[in-house]
Order: structure tokens, then C-alpha cells, then sequence
């Protein structure tokens, strides 16, 4: 009757709220008599603060006044917290201005917006911290505590206030301001005098505060740990604060151990909290049959657990906080009309959110994957029961496989979950020296210096992955389609699942024997999409540098057959880009060049789309690596474009070539980059142009000597084969071939070794004696085809 009211007066803006919120009233219920969630964000509230008289405050107010049936009409809250948070919501969209119009902008015209853009926000600062003082003195803050307290515990909405209460306080700008508006709520007192007193009274069995009201402040005490924490802190700490929690726990009533399990989570999280938790009987709320009471007491020790580093290396507490969290994944599909499977409760504005015990479980499993034992468990079928109907891997996987998994409050828990079995400790440790001007090593070794040796035996260790290990994880994941169910996390994700989700990836597809399986469950797909995106973050970059590392990972030892068309094609660029990125490390560019060899192996349309995504130019850059291997990896991978029109001209190009010649004979500085190069130029001096351009270089003769006599087998068959080339070239090739002495040397080793007599006595192992056969029939051809010319 109110809302209809409302839609006659005269102010427009109140006419369309009491609209919006007729509206959401007005949402069809499910069969179990309960708001359809599905509608919800279809409608999103338009209006700016309104100051007093606002129709929903007047609302919230008429709510109030019978908190039960407040419970029945749950979705004008849900319209209400709406309102709240676009309250809190800095909007600049009358700002707002593409990338191009501001590099377009003159100085001038570039410093009066950024200056109007900052009053504004300013402005929407002052706006959003007097809207929500206002909303505490006006009496919305005593509305939604009692809404909170009197809904269904557990409900998501009473989660959200939480969530949404603590988003209101965080933007509220001074704390002075936060603790005077919340202080009356609290019963502060403050003072040693009276703190002496308070526990006088405990002492004596005086009476308590009513369970209602220490309710209504647990509920805000978690409000201001998500908020603002240090006012959070200063609440739980205040006198007879911890004694209430106390009592909330233990009070055998559902709800108000509910808001308990709540409170201690949100504490746990708050590392000044922590200490103030130390002796609460946690156990009670561990061991209660209610599963939303549970799951906060097990996100809180487990959070509890970690930060502490003898109870974190307590094989028995880790078991059980395993057996409770994954026994959570589960429970949360047996309450009547709820899906078994992930909400979606993102919103569009970065708002927090509430969770779920699924959520809680997630959580939980998100600390404790860090385990070595645990991941262990999970990669090898743990079961929360024997009739538990799959395996807590498999549940993860069916989790993270729900369709809009990616919008959801798990998503960053699964993807950081899957990442973390996909790595052992060891090189997790490495991944945070990376860039660090100390290694690991050295950091360990200064750590050991400042201990005494009793303080060493008694460190507790944490246990070793073998390689071994990680690999068979990693196969077990992969057969378990949990690549797969990170693609699918993929879908809607914020950017820092994203980068978790590209991490994990990464990590599986070290493991060569899973490459295959990896790349059918469309993780290289999913890689190549993160190219689309344009001008990306900081962060954005370094997730993009992860993906293109991915692909190369995957596609150094895939067989380039086997992918399809734009798969194989697609993946050029990013490869390219990735050797080309001043940022990669070593290793990603070694692995991206490694990667490019074996798809230039594949036909001439894969070596035209390198050449024209500048990959001559870029490899030839790679080429001068201060790192050997990255060296050899560009030289090979530059062979293989061989025999393409680009590829041979730039070879016959007498600057390019020169490298190339110093490349090949230099067999004792770097063997294996000498040994592609050789091979090189023994494919390519078919070609008249080039083997021109080669024997009129300064240094040819000695160059072609050093490694016809270097004594390595597999460079000189490449020497050899160049001076067939030469020779059967004829003219100047062949002359030079011959002035230069290497025919000279084609005849002695041929009259050497043409019998096999005295290869015998060099005591060649088989293969070195297959391959030095082949030399001697090489050198041999030399020898007739230039006796035959004579």
C-alpha cells in the first residue's frame, strides 16, 4: 500500500523507486514458496541518494517494525541492499571518454578533464560518505541488523547485509567517523577501571545481555571486520566483546551460532584478529549438525591453521579441516529448492558477496591445497565418506564445469585449487625469486646462518614433492578433465581468475605426456582467445605473457598435424610476440622458439604465416641471446624455413651470411647452436646465390676448415655436404672448393677411412660408426664428381 502510494507523488524519482521495488515485490516464487533469484539482476536501481523521506528507508522502517515478517518479504531487502550499493557505487559515466578521444586531447584540453574527472570523483567521495552517515542516523543501519538477525540463518541474503554493511562502512572516509556511528550499537565502554568491573560481573553470574542483542552486534562486528577491518578489531576487542562471542557459541541456538561461525571466520581473515580467537571453543561450531555453522568454523581454522606454522604442519589437523571442507562441497545441494551447484552472485559494479557453504568449502580447500599431503589426497580420489557419490576431485571439476562457474564467488578458489596441485613446493618458492636480485638458494643459506641448531631440529619441514609426484598429479588431473573445467572458469572471470586459471594451465602442460589430452580439452583454444584482447593492464600483460607461454608449452612436442588449421595458425603470433617481449624470461623464449621449430616443420603455408608475422627479423634478433640454449632453440628454429623464398634471401644476403659461417665454426664455444647452423647451410648452398655469396667470404676457407676438422662427426657430415653443394655447383664454387683445400681434405679422409680398418681403432660406439660410414660416402661423392669434371 505504501510503495502504491508513493507511485502518485509528485517527486518523479520516488515514483520510479516505488516502481522498481513493486517490481521486485512482485517476482513469481518457486514451488517451495521461496523468491525466484533468477530476475533479480534484471532490474537495477537508477537513482541517486535520496535524503530524508527516501522510500526506501521509509521502507526499511516499516519492515522494522515486525522484524518476523520481514522474513517473508525478503526480496524488498534484496531491492533495499540494491539501492545501498548504488549509493556506495562511484559513477563517472558522464565522463567517460574511449582510449582514442583522450590521446586525441590536447595538453590543455587532456588537463581540464583529468581535473574535472578528479573534482567529480571527489565529489561522488563526499556524496557516497554523507549518504552513508546518513543512512546510520536515519535508522537504516537498526533496520537491516534486525532484518539480519531475524532471517533464516544461513539465507544469502543475511550474508549480503553483512557484506553490503561492510562495504557501506568502508566508504565512509575517517574511522573516527566509522567507530561514533556504530559505537552506541556496540555497548562500548572503555578503561581498565571498567574493564575490571565488567569481569567482576561475569564473575559474580550477573545477568548477560539478551542473545538478541549480542546477536545484533556479532552480526555488525563482522560487518566492520569486512569493511574496515582495524574498526573491526576495535569492536571484537572491546571489553566483554570476546566473552559475548563466547557465549554466542556456546548457546545451542542455531542462529546465534550462525552469526558466531561468521564472526570468527571474518576474524580469522584479519591477521590483528587472530590472536584475540586463541581461546574460543571453536570445536563446538566444528562439531555442529548445521553445515553453514560448520563451514565458517572450518574457513577460520583453516585460515587460523596456516598462519600458524606448528599447527599447519600437524598431519591430524590438516586431515580433518580436509575432511570438513571437501564434505561441505557437497552438502549444500540437500536443502530443499537449492541447485547443487554454484550461484552466481557477482556483480557489475566489484561489489563484495555473500557465500555459500559450497563457497566456504572452496575457500577452505583454497589454503589447504598449499599442502603437499593434501594434494595428494585430492589427486588420488579422497572421498569425504565411502558413500560419498564422487571423489572431491571430481566434485571440483563438476563444480568449476557449472554453467556461469566463472561469474561465481569459487571461481578464484577453484582456479587457485587446480594451480596449486600442479606445483610442488619447491617451485613455487623459485616462482617468488623470479626477478628478485637474491635466488632461493642464497635467501635459505642467510636464513640457516641467523638459527642455532636446536632452533633448525626443531623448524617443522614441510614435505618434499618428488618431480615424480607433480607428474602423476598431473596426469590424474588431466584424465579427470580438469583442464576442461578451467576453460570453462575461464568464462565471464574476473582477470585475476583468469590468471590463475592461465597459471594452472601452465603448470600441467610441463608434463609432455598430458600435452595431447590438455590441448582436446581446449586449453590451447582458450590461450589463443586471451590475444583478442586490446591494451591490456599491468596485470593484463603478465596474463597475457602466461597464455603465450602456455602455448608454447603445449606445442614444443605436439605433433602440428593433429591441430587444426586455425589452432596452428593462430598460435604463430603470439609465439612470435612472446620471443620478441623484452619482459619473457629465458625460458619462455627458449620454449616459444622451440615451439615455433616444430610448426615450422610442418608445411610451407605454416613457414609463410612466420615469415609474415616478421618471424626472420625476430629470430635473427634471438639468435644473439646471452643464454646458449635460447641460441641454439632461434638458430633451429630459423632452419626450418628453409627452403622458403624469404628465408633464402636473407641468407644470401653476404652480412647474414657471414654470422651464419662464424655461427657453424663455432664448434667448441657452443656445439649444439654450431651443429643447427652448419645444418642450415647445408640445406640452403643448393642455391647458386647463396653458395656465390658464401665462398666469396673473407672468412670461408678457415671457417670451412675448422669444422671439417673440429673431429665431431655430425658437423662434419654438415661441412661435408656444403662442399658437395659447392662442388656440384661448378664454376667459382667449385674452384673455390678446391683452392681452398677442402677437396684436398675430402680425398685424405676418404683414403683414410674407406675401408672401415682404422675406424675401428678409434673405438666408436655403433651409432658414431654408422655416422661416421656416412661422412666417408660423402667425402667420396666430393672426390668423384670433381675427378669427373677433370
Amino acid at each position: 500500500r505504501f510503495l502504491l502510494s508513493e507511485i502518485n507523488n509528485d517527486n518523479v524519482l520516488l515514483q520510479d523507486a516505488a516502481k522498481d521495488l513493486l517490481t521486485l515485490l512482485s517476482i513469481d516464487k518457486n514451488d517451495k514458496g521461496h523468491p525466484s533469484s533468477k530476475p533479480l539482476q534484471a532490474i537495477r536501481t537508477k537513482h541517486a541518494m535520496l535524503n530524508k523521506g527516501s522510500p526506501i528507508s521509509n521502507t526499511l522502517n516499516d519492515l522494522a517494525n515486525n522484524p518476523e515478517s520481514a522474513c517473508k518479504v525478503l526480496l524488498g531487502l534484496q531491492a533495499a541492499l540494491e539501492k545501498l550499493l548504488s549509493w556506495t557505487s562511484v559513477d563517472n559515466k558522464t565522463l567517460n571518454k574511449s582510449k582514442e578521444e583522450i590521446r586525441a586531447m590536447k595538453p590543455r584540453e587532456l588537463s581540464a578533464f583529468k581535473k574535472h574527472e578528479y573534482e567529480q570523483m571527489m565529489h561522488a567521495k563526499k556524496r557516497i560518505n554523507d549518504s552513508a552517515l546518513l543512512f546510520c542516523k536515519q535508522g537504516g543501519l537498526d533496520t537491516l541488523l534486525d532484518a539480519a538477525i531475524h532471517c533464516p540463518h544461513g539465507n544469502m541474503l543475511q550474508r549480503e547485509m553483512s557484506v553490503v554493511l561492510g562495504r557501506m562502512f568502508g566508504c565512509i572516509e575517517s574511522i573516527d567517523d566509522v567507530k561514533a556511528a556504530v559505537k552506541p550499537m556496540l555497548s562500548f565502554h572503555e578503561g581498565v577501571t571498567i574493564e575490571e568491573i565488567h569481569t567482576d560481573f561475569d564473575e559474580k553470574g550477573e545477568e548477560h545481555q539478551p542473545l538478541e542483542e549480542q546477536s545484533r552486534r556479532a552480526q555488525l562486528t563482522t560487518a566492520l571486520l569486512l569493511g574496515v577491518p582495524e574498526v573491526g578489531v576495535w569492536a571484537l576487542n572491546r571489553v566483554g566483546g570476546i566473552d559475548e562471542l563466547r557465549e554466542l557459541i556456546n548457546s545451542n541456538d542455531v542462529d546465534a551460532m550462525f552469526l558466531a561461525s561468521e564472526l570468527v571466520s571474518a576474524a580469522a581473515s584479519v591477521e590483528q584478529a587472530r590472536p584475540l580467537l586463541s581461546n574460543l571453543p571453536l570445536d563446538v561450531l566444528l562439531e555442529s549438525d548445521d553445515y553453514d555453522i560448520r563451514s565458517g568454523a572450518a574457513s577460520a581454522l583453516a585460515k587460523l591453521g596456516l598462519a600458524d606454522k606448528a599447527l599447519s604442519a600437524n598431519e591430524g589437523e590438516v586431515m580433518g579441516l580436509l575432511q570438513i571442507s571437501v564434505e561441505l562441497l557437497y552438502e549444500d545441494g540437500t536443502k530443499a529448492g537449492q541447485d547443487n551447484q554454484l550461484p552466481n552472485v557477482n556483480r557489475s559494479d566489484g561489489s563484495p558477496k555473500p557465500t555459500t557453504a559450497i563457497e566456504r568449502g572452496v575457500e577452505v580447500l583454497s589454503y589447504l591445497a598449499s599442502k603437499t599431503q593434501v594434494k595428494e589426497e585430492l589427486a588420488f580420489g579422497f572421498r569425504p565418506s565411502p558413500d560419498a557419490p564422487s571423489s572431491a576431485l571430481d566434485r571440483l571439476v563438476e563444480l568449476a564445469s557449472a554453467p556461469e562457474a566463472g561469474d561465481s564467488l569459487s571461481a578464484y578458489g577453484l582456479a587457485t585449487i587446480f594451480s596449486l596441485m600442479a606445483v610442488s613446493i619447491q617451485t613455487l618458492r623459485r616462482e617468488a625469486f623470479a626477478g628478485k636480485e637474491i635466488s632461493m638458494e642464497q635467501y635459505d643459506e642467510l636464513q640457516a646462518l641467523g638459527k642455532t641448531g636446536e632452533e633448525k631440529d626443531l623448524e617443522p619441514g614441510e614435505t618434499l614433492d618428488s618431480p615424480s609426484s607433480v607428474q602423476e598429479r598431473i596426469r590424474r588431473m588431466a584424465s579427470a578433465n580438469v583442464p576442461r573445467s578451467m576453460v570453462k572458469l575461464m568464462e565471464g572471470a574476473t582477470e585475476a581468475t583468469v590468471e590463475q586459471v592461465i597459471m594452472g594451465l601452465n603448470r600441467m602442460a610441463s608434463e609432455p605426456a598430458v600435452r595431447g589430452l590438455i590441448v582436446q580439452q581446449g586449453a590451447l583454444s582458450a590461450c589463443l582467445k586471451v590475444e583478442k584482447g586490446d591494451d591490456p593492464s599491468e596485470s593484463g600483460r603478465k596474463i597475457l605473457r602466461q597464455a603465450r607461454h602456455c602455448i608454447a608449452k603445449l606445442l614444443v612436442s605436439t605433433n602440428p598435424s593433429l591441430l587444426t588449421s586455425s589452432q596452428r595458425m593462430g598460435s604463430i603470433k603470439p609465439l612470435v610476440q612472446l620471443i620478441r617481449d623484452n619482459d619473457a624470461t629465458d625460458l619462455q623464449e627458449f620454449e616459444a622458439l622451440l615451439a615455433i621449430t616444430n610448426l615450422g616443420s610442418a608445411d610451407d603455408e605454416t613457414k609463410e604465416r612466420i615469415v609474415a608475422e616478421k618471424g626472420i627479423s625476430t629470430l635473427g634478433y634471438a639468435m644473439f641471446s646471452d643464454h646458449d640454449m635460447v641460441q641454439r632453440a632461434a638458430t633451429e628454429a630459423m632452419c626450418n624455413l628453409v627452403p622458403h623464398p624469404e628465408m633464402m634471401k636473407h641468407l644470401a644476403d653476404p652480412e647474414h651470411l657471414r654470422l651464419w659461417l662464424s655461427f657453424a665454426s663455432d664448434v667448441e664455444g657452443n656445439f649444439e647452436c654450431a651443429r643447427a647452423a652448419a645444418g642450415c647451410l647445408a640445406m640452403s648452398t643448393y642455391d647458386a646465390s647463396i653458395a656465390n655469396a658464401l665462398v666469396e667470404l673473407k672468412s670461408f676457407k678457415e671457417s670451412m676448415l675448422t669444422m671439417l676438422e673440429s673431429g665431431n662427426l655430425e658437423v662434419m657430415h654438415r661441412a661435408l655436404v656444403i662442399v658437395l653443394n659447392l662442388v656440384e655447383q661448378q664454376g667459382k664454387c667449385r674452384e673455390a672448393a678446391i683452392a681452398s683445400g677442402l677437396v684436398s681434405f675430402c680425398e685424405a679422409y676418404v683414403v683414410s677411412y674407406h675401408d672401415g680398418k682404422k675406424a675401428n681403432e678409434l673405438h666408436f660406439s655403433e651409432g658414431d660408426q654408422e655416422q661416421m660410414a656416412v661422412t666417408v660416402d660423402v667425402a667420396k661423392e666430393v672426390v668423384r664428381q670433381v675427378r669427373e669434371a677433370s
